[in-house]
């Protein structure tokens, strides 16, 4: 127990020195998600992404998990167009990630998606926004899917959705 709260306590000091060193580089904008997000997929259901704008889109670095699965990952999103609702995007994420569920499993992930982002709420400096698309994985150094196939379905490709609270400064 002791060794679980020691974990603990490294990971939330090691976070929040990540998060203040992020703010100091450009990376204002911040986003919480929660489903098998854009990003990392089921390696990171429960999310942060640190966001810089850019003309293009935009550039993150993610971190999410849920206890036993987990990612830290730096992509860039591509917005095909930018609608004050509906905005189409594909993005690429390169991140590590973790599989503590039966092994303890580690390794490096490559991922693409294509999807949209649907704005439902805006407040002031705050939206929130819903992501439907299209998600691929792959590990290249294993040369493994690091897709949940379906039954029946393609084994390279999964839809991502998720629920995304983004705050903007």
């Amino acid at each position: 127990m002791k060794k679980i709260l020691l974990c603990i306590c490294i990971f939330s000091f090691c976070y929040s020195s990540y998060s203040d060193r992020l703010k100091n580089n450009g990376y204002n904008n911040s986003e919480y998600s929660i489903g098998l997000n854009d990003k990392t997929s089921f390696y990171g259901l429960i999310s942060k992404s640190w966001i810089k704008d850019k003309d293009y889109g935009e550039s993150y670095v993610t971190l999410g998990g849920l206890g036993l699965v987990g990612s830290l990952g730096y992509g860039r999103k591509y917005y095909l167009r930018r609608g004050r609702f509906f905005s189409p995007y594909v993005s690429a994420t390169g991140f590590g990630y973790y599989v503590l569920a039966i092994a303890a499993v580690g390794g490096v992930g490559i991922s693409g998606n294509l999807g949209i982002d649907i704005t439902t709420v805006e407040y002031k400096d705050m939206a929130l926004k819903f992501q439907f698309g299209l998600f691929s994985a792959f590990n290249p150094f294993s040369g493994q899917s690091l897709i949940i196939p379906g039954d029946g379905g393609p084994s390279y490709i999964m839809p991502s959705f998720s629920m995304k609270l983004y705050f903007k400064k």
